[in-house]
């Protein structure tokens, strides 16, 4: 696949994300899951970005999630990844992921 090629699958694939979570049937937390997912891997592609956008680790906003946050958070405990790797990937705290859990039961 020729770069040109990928640029145009990936936007499709943008648009039609875009357009399931506005359409809005109800909570899609595999979608907002993945948004969040994608967004992320794709500003670590960017050099010099994941320094850059990435907060301070002891910020106390950390605790203190969205609701779309708390969703995909909630989604990707569900699809079985370990706590660990969830705090990690969202930039969350152990105890936040956990306490997140725990509201889900």
């Amino acid at each position: 696949m020729s770069d040109a090629q990928l640029v145009q699958n990936l936007g499709q694939l943008m648009d039609e994300l875009r357009h399931r979570l506005e359409a809005g049937r109800g909570s899609r937390p595999e979608l907002e899951a993945a948004a969040k997912q994608a967004s992320l891997s794709l500003k670590r592609l960017i050099p010099g970005s994941a320094r850059r956008d990435r907060p301070p680790r002891s910020s106390k906003t950390s605790s203190v999630l969205q609701e779309g946050q708390r969703k995909a958070v909630r989604a990707a405990l569900l699809a079985g990844v370990a706590p660990n790797q969830v705090a990690k990937h969202f930039g969350l705290s152990l105890a936040t992921v956990r306490k997140v859990l725990d509201e889900s039961a």
